[in-house]
C-alpha cells in the first residue's frame, strides 16, 4: 500500500490561485508587523518632545515592544500549535490592532509603556504568518516563497517611513 502525503498533495497541486491568496493574506499581516515595529523609531522622538522624558525613558519604549515580543512569540507559539495558527493569526492581529489603538489614546507615559509592552506581546505572534503560509506551499517552491513572502517586510517599512516623511512635512509646513 502505497501513502500519499500531504507534501505529494501539494506537490501535485502546485502553486496556483489558493496560495497566491494565502500568500496575499499572510503578507499584509507582515506588511502591518512591519509598520508597527518602525513606528517606535518615528514615534520616539514626539513622545520625548511631548512628555519631556529622558532619552533613556524614550529608548524604553522600544524595549518594551520587544520584551514583549519575547514573551508573546513563546505564547503564541504555544496557542497555534495547540488551537492552530488561523485561530493565533486572527487573535494576534486582533490583539497587536486593539492595544494598538489604545496606546494612541494613551494619557501618560507610563500608561504609554504598558501599552506598547502589551502591542510587543500581540507582534510576538508574527511568526506565525510566515509558517502558516509555508504550510501551503509545495516543497519545491518554498525557497521561492519565502523571498515572496519577505517583499512583504520590505514593503511596510517603506510605507511607513514614506507615511511617516509625508505626515512630518505635513506638520513642519504648519
Amino acid at each position: 500500500m502505497e501513502t500519499y502525503t500531504t507534501d505529494d498533495a501539494l506537490s501535485a497541486m502546485g502553486f496556483g490561485r489558493f496560495q497566491a491568496l494565502v500568500l496575499a493574506y499572510a503578507g499584509m499581516g507582515w506588511v502591518v508587523e512591519a509598520m508597527e515595529l518602525n513606528l517606535l523609531s518615528f514615534v520616539g522622538p514626539l513622545v520625548r518632545e511631548e512628555w519631556k522624558v529622558s532619552a533613556q525613558d524614550e529608548s524604553l519604549l522600544s524595549s518594551v515592544v520587544f520584551a514583549g515580543m519575547l514573551i508573546g512569540s513563546c505564547a503564541w507559539g504555544f496557542v497555534s500549535d495547540r488551537y492552530g495558527r488561523r485561530t493565533v493569526l486572527l487573535f494576534s492581529a486582533l490583539f497587536t490592532s486593539g492595544m494598538g489603538f489604545l496606546s494612541a489614546w494613551s494619557p501618560n507615559y507610563l500608561c504609554l509603556i504598558a501599552l506598547r509592552f502589551l502591542v510587543g506581546v500581540g507582534v510576538g505572534g508574527g511568526h506565525v504568518f510566515s509558517s502558516w503560509f509555508l504550510e501551503f506551499v509545495p516543497a519545491q517552491n518554498r525557497g521561492t516563497c519565502v523571498v515572496l513572502f519577505s517583499l512583504f517586510w520590505t514593503i511596510g517599512t517603506v510605507l511607513e517611513a514614506s507615511l511617516a516623511w509625508v505626515w512630518h512635512l505635513s506638520f513642519v509646513s504648519i
